[in-house]
């Protein structure tokens, strides 16, 4: 009596045993969207990530057995990886972190022509000027789609800047005819993380992708404000105790200076400080009665002599 189990093929078992050892060997497993991706392009990125990490493309339900299989014995959160698992998908292992991988497939992505449908991937803006275009039709096709041209000289001239296309408006396909006229290439193409599994943890793509620049930023103002803040209530750490120390030092020394104490290290300022009080006095007494002064406050104060 035969079974009612359908047998698995050969080759499914292969590529799914082939799956779980790259699976139990590699620290960081992802998931790749490797869809609308023409396979030159595919191959392309295959090529840039060589000896950074490797990229298998299977089915499905192929991936989703190998990672199912694996995640019993390696760690349990790996089956979370099934769930990214749809439409048009690729792994890739590696031994980067995450967020380095991430920041890498954003770095590799390489720009391709417009296509009808797609969205802008940037701002298009054809400058004003001449071009190479010989007069004739291309005139009514740079109007069409609100280029102002016209023909001068024998020559198509751009008369004034044209924002053709901002980021995330959709490419008609006169417009896609007009940007492979002037060279333009505004879509990129590349490998998107959908996830990646690193030490027991999940990351979805989108947490990936990190503004560095704006990281940065935020964790410099952070550092500043806890550093403030340790110094207005007193809390010595190794950033802080030195600027509390000349904090407390210059205290002391106007506390001494304020109540007139003859320590060394504020002895020069009360001097200082009297020899001040002393002309502003002299000042005033001067200007009443210069007989007052001896010569040489007189002299110093610029005040004529009786005799004089």
């Amino acid at each position: 009596m035969k079974s009612g189990k359908k047998e698995i093929p050969a080759w499914k078992q292969e590529v799914v045993a082939g799956l779980k050892r790259l699976v139990e060997e590699y620290p960081v497993i992802g998931v790749l969207d490797i869809s609308d991706l023409p396979a030159s392009q595919f191959q392309q990125m295959r090529q840039k990530l060589r000896g950074q990490a490797e990229i298998v493309v299977a089915k499905n339900t192929l991936a989703s057995m190998a990672i199912s299989e694996v995640s019993k014995t390696k760690n349990p959160k790996l089956a979370e990886l099934v769930s990214f698992l749809r439409g048009q998908t690729g792994l890739i292992f590696t031994r980067i972190d995450p967020f380095k991988l991430s920041k890498l497939l954003r770095e590799s992505k390489i720009s391709a022509p417009a296509k009808p449908g797609a969205k802008s991937m940037r701002d298009v803006v054809i400058p004003a000027g001449e071009t190479d275009f010989a007069p004739g039709p291309v005139v009514g096709e740079l109007q069409r789609v609100g280029i102002k041209a016209r023909i001068q000289a024998g020559k198509v001239v751009i008369l004034e800047d044209c924002h053709l296309l901002k980021v995330g408006d959709t490419i008609s396909k006169e417009i896609a005819d007009v940007l492979s006229k002037f060279g333009i290439m505004p879509l990129e193409l590349g490998l998107k993380l959908r996830a990646a599994y690193e030490d027991g943890m999940v990351f979805a793509g989108e947490v990936l992708e990190i503004d560095e620049k704006k990281t940065l930023e935020q964790l410099k103002l952070g550092i500043l404000n806890g550093f403030n803040l340790a110094l207005n209530i007193n809390y010595p750490t190794v950033l802080t105790i030195g600027p509390m120390i000349a904090k407390a030092q210059a205290a002391a020394q106007n506390l001494a200076i304020n109540a007139c104490l003859p320590v060394r290290e504020v002895l020069p300022m009360l001097l200082a400080k009297a020899n001040v009080e002393m002309l502003g006095l002299a000042t005033t007494i001067g200007g009443r009665n210069s007989q007052a002064l001896d010569e040489e406050l007189r002299e110093i104060l610029g005040l004529k002599s009786a005799a004089a």
